[in-house]
């Protein structure tokens, strides 16, 4: 009896302590949807996706975890400016939408619009790459091992190859995550540990607002996708710029060297002292974005 009275007990705090955490999430996203009015679509404004310049080569932006195509406005700009790209920056499945929403996306949906938007700028252009930041990229590489993808080359920022465990030091972040489908089954949805607005670190009038609360279905596709693309860095065949920040603590930057480095395809790595994970948000970004030109000119001129 008095081990049954223990467990009984055990699963009563587990049951209060999930619908304590199911309340504090449902009151917590009510108010912070107050302080915004979706557009007709269902979404929250400032997500969604653009195109600019009309250049020969076609380059596709994919934000990444909780963003929008918005943290690309600079770079994409500049790169146009060239007139030498066509920049698209797509809106991923789930970014900006609600809750429901967003909890109903798989990776194969994440991977199906990656591919209609690639072969839509293939239609216009003989050239199409891809630049990704964070889950963005891991997107990018893992269409990229597709040889019949249409991808010339792909641009990583900060690649999502494995989740840094600066903030997590007693268990892998995966674990955690595992954990937590357990303990707040009920919920299915974390508030964001990100802070709500990003101010680029050189210019205090550029500004995005992310996604606050997230589905555990994003986290469950986001390490899926690096279990998928894990094992396939040999496997990779086109070109590769990956720029990796010193600074990242959500991006397990030795991670994704090592990963890289395993790479056979041309490439260059390069780690950017004294910069964190947002790169488009961090000061030398124009430099970057140089880069980024430089580097798929160099390749096409070949």
């Amino acid at each position: 009896m008095t081990i049954l009275h223990t467990l009984t007990e055990l699963l009563l705090c587990w049951l209060t302590a999930n619908g304590l955490h199911s309340l504090w999430i449902h009151v917590r996203s009510r108010q912070w949807e107050k302080t915004f009015v979706r557009t007709a679509q269902g979404l929250r404004p400032g997500v969604e996706p653009y195109t600019v310049g009309a250049g020969p080569v076609a380059v596709l932006w994919v934000h990444g975890f909780a963003d929008s195509p918005a943290i690309f406005r600079r770079m994409t700009q500049r790169l146009a400016d060239t007139g030498r790209f066509t920049c698209r920056a797509m809106r991923l499945p789930g970014s900006g939408e609600p809750l429901r929403q967003a909890a109903r996306v798989t990776l194969a949906d994440l991977e199906a619009a990656l591919r209609r938007e690639i072969a839509e700028l293939r239609r216009a252009h003989a050239q199409v790459w891809v630049v990704g930041h964070s889950m963005g990229a891991s997107l990018a590489l893992h269409a990229a091992l597709d040889p019949t993808s249409g991808i010339n080359g792909v641009v990583a920022l900060a690649p999502m190859i494995r989740v840094s465990r600066k903030r997590s030091p007693i268990l892998p972040p995966a674990i955690w995550f595992r954990l937590a489908e357990v303990v707040f089954v009920f919920s299915r949805t974390f508030e964001s540990c990100f802070a709500p607005n990003t101010v680029a670190a050189d210019d205090p009038d550029f500004k995005l607002n992310s996604d606050r609360f997230i589905p555990f279905a994003t986290y469950r596709n986001l390490f899926a996708l690096m279990d998928r693309i894990a094992p396939r860095a040999a496997e990779l065949r086109v070109p590769v710029l990956a720029l990796l920040a010193a600074e990242d603590r959500v991006v397990d930057t030795p991670a994704a060297q090592q990963w890289l480095e395993h790479v056979i395809a041309p490439k260059i790595i390069t780690v950017l002292p004294e910069v964190a994970h947002a790169l488009p948000m961090e000061m030398g970004w124009q430099q970057i974005t140089d880069e980024i030109a430089g580097f798929i000119g160099e390749v096409i001129r070949q």
